[in-house]
């Protein structure tokens, strides 16, 4: 840490603090090779994180009289000198917006109704081809689709997400024909850097992805890791009906419902029935059958054994394709509890594609944070968040991380961000409701939860925690009709056996609490990984039925 804070000062002194970036002091200070890339190893964030708060420690207490003070903006790694008394200056901005770009949603205009899976799937693919350039940050496809209205207003998208250019277009659809027009404008002034038109067979049309992507790089002129390279080109030519298959099973996917789930996985199997090399398709199972059971649409036994035959599948055909890997980091993580394994997988996913929210997420909080690692589970997160800045999921998770870690305040924070982006959504009005049982407002909580159940249903992990908190609150009778209603719900679909254990906990009954937890090991139940880690659980830190658990689960008690 001294090293980091003599290099920035010394640097900063002889009017070098704009070069301050990440890779010169990975390579520089952490004596990392010249292959470094910040987007995947993230020691320089973690460290000018520790540098800071060290800082800040040190000024308020033993350099309390000291006059002169030194810090380093949040955003930036320059240091800044200021006599004690002085104003701070504003923290320099986090992004670099003219290395950032958002695809947003292309206009449909064919004349099948159905055409709107198509231009949302191009829309995906492109965004998936610009994440292979080095140095360029590209929103992710679930942040972009939801900005359909309002795409126009190229000066707000900038503000939203922060980036500096925006490539928006419309596709029409004929037949075997298309008509693909983009354009790629700069958000701020509204200008047009660059614009095509595509008139061309579906049979072309990974020619045309690939030809958007490279032009797009080098309007841009990225040079952030030297210079762009271009897209795969040597990228395998799938037969078109699969791939039309595939677009509208991710289409499905999307949806994140068990009907959308459902279709999805008809869609993707049709998909390698025709050809039976596509491997995105196979991934495209795997993501399926894995995010149902997480959901809870279904058990671990009746979707995971499919999701890691599909995704092994998926490696054989293209061993190179990081939704593969990270679906396996999932697998591997938390349903067969081979963490060292899950890692190696994640690191090897960000390796091949650093621009995939979903590989970061993963990464930050179904392995990091499983594993108590919360500093770095945090900064995961936040790369998350860059890359897909309005997912529910991604905010979600980040501000569960913080709950996880105990930092409820920052957690509460995340929570009411996230009610701001995205209105009074059931996610964020739980998420507040569960920092409040853990800190002892259990009046308020309870206020939530019933809010809360109001927008989604009796979802059973919300009926644990309800039940959780009323046999917390003094409330008996109530948490035990919870635990009814669980054990009803149980009769026709899955309920997690989390859920049961945690009402059991409300109510002081530790040893049925432990039954259903090791039940819940038994079958490999994804969501019992969190005991290690989870403050609903601490009541059972002392139980020796407890530390078994963890150790059998490979997570720090």
């Amino acid at each position: 840490m001294s090293r980091l804070l003599r290099f920035v000062v010394q640097r900063s002194l002889a009017g070098q603090g704009s070069e301050l970036k990440e890779y010169l002091l990975g390579v520089e200070v952490f004596d990392r090779t010249s292959a470094f890339d910040p987007r995947t190893d993230p020691i320089v964030r973690v460290e000018a994180r520790r540098l800071r708060a060290k800082l800040k420690s040190y000024y308020e207490g033993e350099g309390l009289d000291d006059d002169l003070v030194i810090e380093i903006p949040t955003g930036c790694y320059a240091a800044a000198f200021r006599m004690r008394g002085e104003t701070r200056p504003e923290p320099a901005a986090e992004e670099n917006p003219a290395t950032s770009i958002a695809v947003l949603p292309f206009s449909n205009l064919s004349p099948e109704p159905d055409g709107e899976y198509f231009s949302d799937g191009l829309t995906e693919e492109l965004i998936h081809a610009l994440t292979k350039v080095r140095g360029l940050r590209v929103v992710a496809w679930t942040t972009a689709a939801q900005l359909k209205e309002g795409r126009d207003d190229y000066a707000a998208v900038g503000r939203r997400l922060m980036v500096g250019s925006v490539l928006q277009g419309s596709v029409r659809r004929s037949g075997e024909r298309i008509r693909i027009t983009v354009r790629l404008v700069l958000t701020e002034s509204g200008q047009y850097l660059w614009a095509e038109t595509y008139d061309r067979w579906m049979a072309d049309l990974f020619d045309i992805q690939e030809d958007i992507a490279r032009e797009i790089a080098d309007s841009l002129r990225v040079q952030l890791l030297g210079c762009p390279a271009p897209p795969d080109s040597a990228r395998r030519r799938w037969n078109v009906d699969a791939y039309d298959r595939y677009l509208q099973g991710r289409y499905q996917w999307n949806k994140r419902t068990r009907e959308g789930f459902q279709s999805a996985i008809q869609l993707f199997s049709q998909a390698v029935t025709i050809d039976a090399g596509f491997a995105p398709a196979y991934a495209g199972l795997a993501d399926s059958y894995s995010v149902m059971a997480e959901l809870g649409f279904a058990s671990t036994k009746d979707t995971m054994p499919m999701a890691k035959t599909a995704a092994l599948r998926a490696l054989e055909l293209d061993p190179e394709l990081a939704e593969a890997h990270t679906s396996l980091g999932l697998i591997e993580s938390l349903y067969e509890w081979r963490w060292k394994e899950a890692g190696v997988r994640y690191r090897r996913a960000l390796e091949l594609h650093p621009g995939y929210a979903t590989a970061q997420h993963w990464y930050a909080c179904d392995y990091l944070a499983m594993l108590g690692r919360f500093d770095e589970a945090i900064d995961r997160v936040k790369l998350a968040v860059q890359l897909d800045p309005l997912s529910i999921a991604i905010q979600d998770s980040m501000a569960l991380t913080y709950l996880l870690a105990r930092r409820y305040e920052e957690a509460l924070e995340e929570y009411q961000r996230g009610l701001e982006i995205h209105g009074r959504h059931y996610k964020f009005v739980t998420g507040m409701g569960r920092v409040f049982t853990h800190t002892g407002r259990y009046d308020e909580a309870l206020a939530l939860f019933e809010e809360g159940r109001s927008m989604s249903g009796s979802l059973p992990s919300l009926l644990g925690a309800m039940a959780q908190t009323y046999g917390l609150a003094g409330q008996p009778d109530r948490a035990r009709a919870l635990l009814s209603e669980l054990e009803e719900t149980a009769k026709h679909r899955y309920v997690p056996s989390t859920a049961r254990a945690l009402a059991h906990l409300g109510l002081g009954e530790i040893e049925l609490a432990l039954d259903w937890l090791e039940g819940a090991c038994d079958r490999r139940e994804l969501p019992v990984c969190s005991l290690g880690v989870h403050p609903g659980y601490d009541a059972l830190h002392g139980e020796p039925r407890y530390q078994a658990m963890v150790r059998r689960l490979g997570l720090r008690g």
